[in-house]
């Protein structure tokens, strides 16, 4: 059993009777925990209420899950939402591995699977004052969920690109040497300096130039947004 916290959850749920359990249960979690019946008025309470955190049924009428969470992630990624479903379809699957989702539990959702992932949630909301790091005036990189954004918009990025960034922040006191990046994202293939090059382009091309220093015959260093 977890420990109440201080946040607050909006529970999405169309069956009235699964509601009304999970309402009652989940306020054992919450300071307080909000209710919609559907995306659509979902999407005023959040607009209203703004909940810490998401937990969402995705068939529903009006406005599914998946819907919601879009309508939500367009210009919120940080906010933790978990989804539940009756149906382990693959096109929900797919479509719900855009959304950063915390999990993806399927019906019905067991107790110690729902606390794990309301775990992942609190300990999200302990980090995220340290986790979303400003690299210009406009993008923003998540290193906990290890996402790049650009005025509230998902940009997508290469395993490659995610894996230099996420180095390059990491010791961003300091040059990251060539071996280090090799070490780190061409692990035991051998890394051409073409190849380094064009990562770093690449990676400048979507957010600057100015992003990624090169520091001669030593390596890369990254300047962040001040």
């Amino acid at each position: 059993m977890i420990e109440k916290s201080k946040h607050t959850l909006l529970y999405v749920e169309d069956e009235d009777s699964i509601r009304e359990m999970a309402v009652e249960y989940l306020q054992h979690f919450f300071l307080h925990v909000y209710e919609a019946s559907n995306g659509l008025e979902a999407l005023t309470v959040y607009h209203d209420k703004k909940p810490d955190i998401i937990i969402t049924d995705i068939e529903m009428p009006q406005m599914n899950g998946i819907e919601f969470a879009s309508q939500i992630r367009k210009k919120d990624m940080t906010t933790p939402i978990i989804m539940s479903t009756a149906y382990t379809s693959v096109e929900y699957l797919l479509e719900a591995t855009e959304l950063n989702l915390i999990k993806y539990l399927v019906k019905p959702v067991e107790e110690e699977k729902l606390e794990e992932a309301l775990n992942i949630c609190f300990e999200r909301l302990a980090s995220s004052s340290v986790s979303v790091v400003a690299l210009t005036a406009k993008h923003r990189y998540d290193t906990f969920n290890h996402t790049l954004s650009c005025e509230g918009k998902i940009v997508p990025l290469t395993s490659s690109q995610t894996l230099l960034l996420d180095l390059l922040i990491r010791n961003k006191m300091r040059a990251v040497s060539y071996v280090e990046i090799e070490h780190f994202i061409w692990q035991d293939k051998f890394m051409s300096e073409a190849a380094l090059r064009s990562l770093v382009y690449d990676i400048r091309r979507l957010i600057g130039k100015e992003l990624i220093q090169n520091i001669s015959k030593t390596g890369y260093k990254i300047k962040l947004y001040e």
